[in-house]
């Protein structure tokens, strides 16, 4: 039985279903910016004939069920689009999780350091498992979902043949647990007692000790196995037998597991390796954090099934305020230190795994921003420009980019795509790249980049709408239709993008390419400039190329920028 996270914000707005001819003519022209002549044909009589076809029935279903599932407190792709995050059966480091690092220093280094980790953190853990967590609002007064604060309780997903079970943890907040990874062993921490409250300093800093007193590695990773993928563990997994049913009930039910990691530096390499590398999480946990002792590098791993990076974001936010010196805690005499986890039987073939994991590439690059420009510019537009400019350079043309939308002010809200790759923005950088760009058309394309962030704000864009209609027609017919399934360019991800704006609160984060010969680009604004955080396998063409040209891009962009008259602006 499948468990979903119940909706916990049910008076939001409804989602809107957007309406048809407008989802095919946005797809259109997305479609028209990244085809040729031939391909963009074909793609008009593809939306013609589905226009004429299948899609009213479909939309009208769609319709009917959105008002359905708005009176239920959801909306017309919660459950489909998170049951499509649980079919996934590829290793989800390598496909589908994040890893943010976050912005959450410390004085202290060493077990105090930790003891202030665990008392900030489980803080805001703990207000959730007491279902206290205030409401999120968002800078304009808008309150949001808190679907994805339900994590914050622990729970697990659970591989399972085909679907996989997503479960939420206990009922409350007396005697709850956390994990510690150290060395590959799994430690079960108490975090609270029997009056439902954080522990005492002393009793943290006694745990926390304990576990990194204890120096011999696992002979067998705790967590490493956890990477290789529902295809791999949904057959005869170790939780299923009796001996280790216990061991799988303790890990479901802790609220978070953090990774102490004595090597780790405050650097790229160590975010590469927590992000991709096993052992370092246990992948099924909603949130897993790791920390260096030494440094203040501290990430937290994301499995991407039912949390999205802005909950995370406002989740630090309050971290980074927990007032240490009037937490209320206690003490309980009847609560151990620390007790190991083991698996029996647990043993998995981990070399091509690891052979995968070694092939991923990161690089930081650090771009030019100028900051004193003649009119307003977002600094989405400047680095989707920077990112399509720099394609132009590298492979002579500019293929699709996803860019994250934050979608959680209406009820039982998610994300949406915005399509910065527009036909203007194609028009602009092609000219500036040869050297003949205009004014008026660097105006169409700012003017484009907002057009489309405003649709997917008010919930038009097109790629979740086409996810739903695709769905409805595997039962009435229609899944397999042209504009579903030839000329799909506009909705492939060559370049998957995103940011949290500037380093604040989420400093950095990386991920998968959603392409094999794609990039994943996280651009965050930084003193100096923005920077690109580049990820892509091994073997992807002209990689280092390109993010050599996204420096000459920025500069190409800004010495534009700095030629325009703003009295002629729009």
């Amino acid at each position: 039985m499948r468990t979903y996270p119940h909706h916990l914000t049910t008076d939001l707005p409804v989602l809107p279903v957007p309406r048809l001819d407008e989802s095919l003519e946005r797809y259109r022209k997305t479609s028209a910016a990244v085809l040729d002549a031939a391909g963009e044909a074909d793609v008009n009589q593809a939306i013609a004939d589905f226009a004429i076809g299948q899609a009213p029935a479909l939309q009208q279903t769609l319709e009917e069920y959105a008002e359905a599932t708005a009176e239920t407190g959801s909306n017309w792709m919660a459950e489909q689009w998170l049951a499509s995050y649980l079919s996934d059966r590829e290793p989800l480091l390598l496909n589908t999780s994040v890893t943010f690092q976050l912005n959450l220093p410390t004085e202290s280094t060493g077990v105090d350091r930790v003891v202030e980790l665990l008392q900030r953190i489980g803080s805001i853990h703990i207000l959730q498992a007491k279902r206290a967590t205030p409401a999120e609002v968002n800078a304009r007064g808008q309150r949001m979902s808190m679907d994805g604060w339900a994590n914050f309780n622990g729970g697990i997903r659970t591989p399972a043949a085909d679907v996989d079970l997503w479960t939420r943890a206990g009922s409350g907040a007396t005697y709850c647990s956390i994990g510690i990874l150290h060395l590959g062993r799994m430690w079960e921490v108490p975090l609270t007692g029997s009056e439902g409250k954080l522990l005492n300093t002393e009793h943290l800093r006694a745990s926390v000790h304990y576990v990194l007193a204890q120096t011999q590695p696992a002979k067998h990773s705790f967590a490493g196995f956890s990477a290789l993928g529902s295809a791999v563990l949904a057959e005869n997994p170790p939780w299923r037998q009796h001996e280790n049913r216990d061991v799988y009930d303790r890990l479901s039910n802790m609220l978070f597991t953090i990774t102490l990691d004595p090597n780790a530096e405050d650097d790229i390499y160590t975010l590469k390796r927590w992000a991709f590398h096993p052992g370092n999480a246990w992948v099924y946990k909603p949130i897993s954090y790791q920390a260096s002792l030494d440094t203040n590098m501290l990430t937290a791993s994301v499995d991407h099934t039912a949390l999205d990076g802005g909950t995370l974001a406002a989740a630090v936010a309050r971290m980074q305020q927990v007032d240490l010196t009037a937490l209320d805690t206690q003490s309980d005499a009847q609560l151990s230190e620390a007790t190991e986890l083991t698996w029996t039987n647990a043993q998995y073939d981990l070399t091509e795994y690891h052979a995968k994991a070694n092939m991923m590439r990161a690089e930081r690059v650090l771009v030019r921003r100028d900051q004193h420009l003649p009119f307003e510019i977002s600094a989405d537009a400047r680095a989707q420009l920077i990112s399509m400019i720099a394609q132009q350079l590298t492979f002579g043309t500019i293929r699709a980019h996803y860019q994250a939308c934050d979608m959680r002010h209406f009820r039982a809200g998610r994300t949406e795509v915005i399509r910065p790759v527009t036909l203007e923005a194609v028009h602009f950088v092609t000219n500036l790249v040869n050297g003949s760009p205009s004014q008026t058309q660097f105006n169409a394309a700012l003017a484009a980049h907002r057009e489309w962030v405003i649709a997917a704000k008010s919930g038009q864009a097109f790629d979740r709408h086409f996810f739903m209609l695709q769905h409805i027609g595997t039962e009435l017919g229609g899944a397999h239709a042209q504009v579903f399934t030839e000329n799909t360019e506009a909705r492939e991800n060559f370049l998957a993008t995103s940011t949290m704006g500037n380093q604040d609160v989420i400093m950095r984060y990386l991920f998968a390419p959603m392409q094999d010969d794609g990039f994943a680009v996280n651009y965050t604004t930084v003193t100096g400039g923005t920077e690109f955080l580049i990820t892509w396998v091994e073997g992807t063409p002209k990689a280092e190329a390109f993010q050599h040209n996204l420096q000459r891009a920025a500069e190409l962009l800004y010495d534009f920028i700095a030629s325009i008259d703003p009295i002629h602006s729009a």
